[in-house]
């Protein structure tokens, strides 16, 4: 009798474990499918994240003494992460062919070829209307004025290449594994809610991507828009600045001096000239040689390169960061040359300006070895 029971209660075991697991395998199904939907979701959002990200940061480096137009640092941006990622560029290869269309293209491997598309799930693009490559506009130089006195507004107005930079990147990601609907058959709907987007078939993940529409009636996805914003120049100057008094009154170091030395603001420097101005017109009736210092009578007009005299009115910059120590030598007629300091580099007391800059290293911004910070 007992063995009858046994065998009676062992089949009915068995079958009630099969439909179990057959209705587990309605929710354990489209969960695992989901989470490698999701995965790749994720990491799309990120890898559009970075694009955005990284190009905001490449402009703070740009060479803002030639331009502040970002159209270089988007052009370059756009060639890494034309694949999506920075970690595998190929500026060197290129790709060419025909398109759908017939015309012939010779363009770089990463951003025509499709084989950096290599997930499970679902793939990304740039290639759609409504995504977007990681786009720069700017500058907006008024961002950054601070409406201060006049000589810092006209210093402003007249070196400044900079300002304002916003960058935005969006992509378009279509799904190759999910089904739109799974076993419409045991839901009450019968298969009129969707479950996700269309799945996508076909060998162009390019072509497809063109194709893609977002909204609730979409067949893809769209990842959110990322805006980046951010404030540079660095007012830095990338021309090497090698001058003795009286030479070489341009480039930009020597701008930027005579900016603020001879700007109208700068109540002393008007006062100077006038007098400077009366000073040369009075001493050329003394001279035995006029022309010495005629034409300093009149602003603007001397010329230190063929006189041996000195406009006050123009600014005279020493500087020679290049040689050890910010040393020059200096005519001394008969006596020969002498090297003198050009600067405050040691007063035989504290010696301040010479233990500044021994303490900080040798690069931009005190940085001890190159490109470290």
């Amino acid at each position: 009798m007992r063995q009858v029971l046994a065998s009676r209660r062992g089949p009915s075991a068995r079958g009630a474990a099969s439909v179990e697991m057959a209705l587990c395998m309605l929710v354990i199904i489209p969960v695992f499918l989901y989470s490698i939907f999701l995965d790749d979701l994720l990491r799309y959002s990120l890898d559009q994240q970075e694009a955005a990200l990284s190009t905001v940061w490449d402009l703070t480096v740009q060479d803002y003494v030639k331009q502040g137009d970002p159209t270089t640092v988007q052009h370059h941006a756009r060639l890494m992460y034309c694949d999506h990622e920075s970690g595998r560029d190929r500026y060197d290869a290129r790709a060419s062919g025909t398109d759908a269309n017939g015309n012939a293209f010779n363009s770089y491997a990463d951003c025509e070829g499709e084989d950096h598309h290599d997930s499970l799930a679902a793939h990304q693009c740039w290639i759609n209307p409504n995504a977007k490559q990681v786009t720069c506009t700017g500058p907006e130089k008024g961002a950054g004025s601070v409406n201060a006195d006049t000589l810092f507004n006209d210093y402003h107005g007249q070196f400044t290449q900079g300002g304002l930079y916003r960058c935005s990147a969006r992509l378009v990601v279509e799904n190759y594994l999910l089904p739109k609907s799974f076993l419409p058959e045991f839901s009450d709907d019968h298969g009129k809610v969707n479950l996700t987007k269309d799945q996508w078939q076909g060998t162009s993940i390019h072509d497809n991507a063109k194709q893609g529409t977002g909204g609730k009636d979409g067949n893809a996805y769209f990842i959110k828009e990322q805006r980046l914003a951010i404030i540079t120049d660095t007012w830095a100057l990338t021309e090497p600045a090698d001058l003795d008094p009286g030479e070489k009154r341009s480039g930009d170091m020597y701008a930027r001096v005579a900016n603020i030395y001879q700007n109208n603001a700068n109540v002393g420097f008007t006062q100077m000239t006038a007098s400077a101005s009366s000073f040369f017109s009075s001493a050329s009736g003394s001279l035995l040689n006029p022309g010495l210092v005629g034409s300093l009578s009149s602003p603007g007009n001397s010329n230190p390169e063929t006189m041996n005299a000195d406009d006050p009115r123009q600014p005279n910059i020493s500087i020679h960061p290049t040689n050890g120590a910010p040393t020059q030598k200096i005519d001394q007629g008969k006596g020969g040359n002498q090297n003198y300091f050009n600067s405050e580099w040691r007063d035989w007391d504290q010696d301040r300006t010479q233990k500044t800059h021994q303490a900080r290293g040798g690069y931009y911004m005190g940085c001890k070895n190159a490109e470290e910070c």
